[in-house]
């Protein structure tokens, strides 16, 4: 069942819930309303008639009269009974077939008593007179009421159809109103392409819940679009990036069996074939070290970072040497706890290790400045170098894997490392931010958490 189809049918049975609970409510006041009144009516007629027929010797003619009138024009479908205090009739308009002492005792205990027998209905009254203690009792039906009835019944069930139809109607009409601007997305989301862009549904703005969903649907199908778009290139770079080297060992391969050649021949070819081969693999394991990085994994070692950076400086000795790097560490020796972090050393030093090595290969022989300080309660660590630095342009992809900068063509790399060690920042919810000046300077800024 469609959204719209359930709207239309669950509106419409509370409102024929509340409708039916509103209709009983009015036919029963509306019958306890006509039976009090009618009761009052026959309270009126007992009293009348009590006086018509005990009061008679106590007034005089004249004020004996307007009683008498009053009875006399009593409704003829009342019948009045009195009975003495024996239980006897002492007067009645019509002859009475059954037995009324049980009741004539219980008017007597209440002094007036109204009650009913299907549609007939009675007025008990209890009348001291000086003659003795009498009870008047008026019997009476009223086809008024019954017929009011009948016809309120019928005009609630003819309201109640009537507007139940209006209302399906009007509720389908409302529902397909509001539903309009999710079919509208649903069709733009049928005929949407992955190879065309922008990959963006499109939609009046309505300052509501559906709009918030729209724009929900918008960024993630944004997130898509950016992933789709790396996922191209990354193949793209990838298959140009293994192709190079493999076809540099097949090339150095045909050319040596051509011919037989020198010793000093082959090893010359055999050591350009493992440089090869070593690029080769280098790019293969940075491609399984992004791979894992998309798995879960375990952030549970305490790390010291200044013991890291030095570590990785001490590695990098030996083909920049030492001097090349300039470490500050600008912490006092009460805060040194925000030099502990929390993760995985092992992909926190490739990260670092990447960010240092990057710095002193793109600076040429200008200093590496790295300095670690303290910022908002947290550790700030700064890598500046003094080389090529990176556009504004190949700034925005510098997270892509395989992407270079355009004035990186003169520099051994395949454009994996940077993307890695973003990424293993990430995982760390270390912040970083990258700024860069084309031939002054990079700097990158690490805040870890606290």
């Amino acid at each position: 069942m469609k959204i719209r189809q359930k709207i239309t049918l669950i509106s419409s049975l509370i409102f024929g819930f509340i409708f039916l609970l509103s209709s009983i409510v009015i036919y029963i006041a509306f019958y306890e309303s006509s039976k009090n009144i009618f009761f009052q009516e026959l309270s009126r007629t007992a009293k009348i008639s009590g006086m018509f027929y005990l009061e008679r010797d106590e007034l005089s003619q004249k004020g004996f009269e307007p009683i008498q009138n009053s009875f006399y024009n009593l409704s003829s479908d009342q019948e009045v009974s009195i009975f003495n205090e024996n239980g006897n009739i002492a007067f009645n308009t019509k002859e009475l077939k059954q037995d009324w002492s049980e009741s004539i005792e219980k008017i007597k205990e209440e002094g007036e008593l109204n009650f009913r027998d299907n549609d007939t209905y009675y007025h008990g009254l209890f009348y001291k007179d000086n003659q003795g203690d009498f009870v008047v009792l008026v019997k009476a039906t009223n086809p008024l009421i019954q017929s009011q009835k009948k016809r309120l019944i019928s005009i609630l069930a003819i309201s109640f159809c009537v507007a139940m139809i209006i209302l399906i109607f009007l509720t389908y009409r409302l529902s397909k109103l509001a539903y309009k601007p999710v079919r509208n997305i649903i069709k733009q989301v049928n005929h949407l392409n992955l190879h065309k862009s922008p990959l963006q549904l499109s939609y009046k703005s309505s300052k509501d819940e559906l709009e918030e969903l729209f724009q929900a649907f918008n960024n993630l199908l944004n997130e898509i679009e950016s992933s789709y778009e790396q996922q191209k290139n990354f193949v793209d770079f990838s298959s140009h990036e293994l192709k190079t080297p493999l076809a540099s060992i097949i090339n150095q391969l045909e050319i040596s069996l051509q011919r037989d050649r020198s010793k000093d021949e082959y090893r010359e070819t055999s050591a350009v074939v493992l440089q090869d081969a070593q690029q080769l693999k280098s790019i293969l394991e940075s491609l399984l070290t992004l791979s894992n990085l998309n798995k879960n994994i375990q952030l549970e070692e305490h790390i010291r970072i200044d013991e890291l950076i030095w570590e990785i400086i001490e590695k990098l000795a030996p083909t920049y040497s030492e001097e090349k790097f300039n470490v500050k560490l600008e912490i006092s020796p009460d805060d040194f706890d925000l030099l502990q972090c929390k993760g995985n050393e092992t992909l926190l030093y490739m990260a670092l290790f990447n960010i240092i090595e990057n710095a002193a290969k793109f600076s040429k022989y200008e200093v590496v400045m790295i300095k670690l300080c303290k910022v908002n309660y947290r550790l700030q660590l700064q890598v500046k170098d003094q080389g090529i630095g990176i556009s504004d342009k190949d700034l925005k992809h510098i997270n892509q894997p395989f992407y270079r900068g355009g004035n990186t063509a003169s520099f051994q790399g395949n454009g994996l490392g940077m993307s890695i060690a973003l990424k293993i920042f990430q995982l760390h919810q270390i912040q970083y931010s990258i700024t860069s000046q084309p031939q002054k300077f990079t700097k990158i800024q690490l805040e870890f958490p606290q």
